[in-house]
């Protein structure tokens, strides 16, 4: 009776009533979080999801995360002291003195701004300056620690960068992890795990260290990355530390291979920092010229100097044997003999420069080119896309467009030169 009575008191039912509410409400709650929970252990990777930054490693993942026991590790290995980096310096300088002297009289200059002006305005900067002013010494000293500590745009590190920056360092392994996983997949080391029917989401828990000694025969090559040239940040076996550029390079490569099995000469629009150069001279192509901005040459050649050798490089203004790796400045590619490469390829690289270049490339690449275009390159700059570039040249002939087997969102297209 006296409940009764005091439900009638307004103030003491509007209290209940409220109470009554928050009961259902955190009711309702519990059952969505429930719902969620269940949601979590049916999606394509439970287990990775222990906070809401795991959306944004799942949507670089090409496959999924059953379980969060990855024995996989991020982990660092730092520059080491080589006896001839000054020497290799002074060659740097040389090249990168004698282009920018040239720079200007280029029958072909890049119209307006594209990413890779504003780059060596805003990111570049000191290291224009010290190779405008500096010494060998402080040149061989600032090439050596480029990429110690983050920059967002990559191509010419291999530490951590823009693509996978936000994520802690067991996650960043596990992207890189997911991209060698990719990588035997693409050569049938592993077989393509179909989400149809199983199996599915157990090629991420293949041992790291047999994957890569079973995609070392298949593919007859060493590929281990070169260690102590520059900062390294990457998932540890024992074939050393790959960083996922390492295996980006290498994929690339072993579609150049695929389409040159002569081994004829090949030409790179846009090297980044050499990488495939370096693995499609393991390969044993024998010529790799690489056509690319003054400055992104000296890092070009600072590294494959130091991975290859340096009477395997060859920098621009120096006598060329025609083998080897050569290095030069991108004008230089409308000066190249006709028809003396087999093969061209443009990855990260053809969206991101100025419209002109683009179609001057495309164009030049019809001349010095015996066989194929190849291009491994995202579409983010829609409609400005390889895709769209290569409709509006004659006698390049579109064999395949496919999704690339390593890079999600990426496009990889080969051309016949006809």
């Amino acid at each position: 009776m006296a409940k009764v009575l005091l439900l009638k008191i307004p103030k003491i039912k509007s209290y209940v009533e409220n109470v009554r509410m928050l009961r259902e409400n955190l009711r309702d709650k519990d059952n969505e979080l429930n719902n969620l929970q269940i949601l979590i252990a049916r999606s394509r990777s439970p287990g990775l999801f222990t906070h809401e930054n795991d959306f944004a490693t799942e949507r670089l993942m090409a496959h999924p995360v059953k379980s969060s026991n990855f024995s996989v590790k991020l982990v660092s290995h730092g520059p080491e002291m080589k006896e001839n980096r000054v020497r290799v310096a002074e060659r740097l300088l040389a090249a990168y003195h004698l282009a920018q002297n040239n720079a200007a009289n280029a029958q072909v200059q890049s119209e307006g701004e594209d990413l890779w002006t504003a780059l060596l305005r805003s990111e570049l900067s000191e290291t224009i300056k010290i190779m405008e002013k500096g010494s060998a010494e402080s040149v061989a000293y600032h090439l050596m620690g480029f990429g110690k500590n983050y920059s967002w745009f990559g191509g010419i590190s291999t530490s951590i960068d823009g693509y996978n920056c936000n994520l802690n360092p067991d996650q960043i392994a596990l992207t890189y992890l997911d991209k060698l996983v990719c990588l035997a997949e693409s050569i049938g080391v592993l077989s393509l795990e179909n989400p149809e029917s199983g199996p599915w989401g157990e090629n991420l828990t293949t041992d790291i260290d047999t994957m890569i000694n079973e995609i070392e025969l298949e593919l007859r090559i060493n590929i281990a990355p070169p260690l102590g040239i520059i900062h390294t940040d990457g998932i540890s076996t024992r074939k050393g530390i790959f960083h996922y550029r390492h295996l980006n390079a290498l994929y690339m490569a072993m579609r150049i291979n695929s389409i040159n099995p002569s081994k004829d000469a090949v030409a790179e629009i846009g090297g980044g920092l050499g990488l495939t150069a370096m693995y499609a001279y393991r390969f044993g192509c024998k010529s790799y010229t690489i056509f690319d901005l003054p400055i992104t040459c000296t890092f070009i050649g600072h590294y494959l100097i130091h991975a290859l050798g340096e009477d395997k490089v060859t920098l621009y203004g120096e006598p060329y044997t025609g083998k080897g790796v050569r290095v030069l400045p991108y004008w230089e590619f409308y000066n190249a003999p006709s028809k003396s490469v087999a093969v061209t390829i443009s990855q990260d690289s053809l969206p991101e420069i100025s419209d002109n270049l683009v179609f001057g490339y495309l164009e030049e690449t019809k001349r010095i080119t015996k066989d194929y275009f190849l291009s491994i390159n995202h579409e983010v700059f829609s409609p400005r896309t390889v895709h769209n570039f290569a409709k509006n040249i004659k006698n390049l002939h579109a064999l395949y467009r496919l999704k690339s087997w390593l890079r999600e969102g990426y496009v990889e297209e080969c051309y016949k030169i006809q």
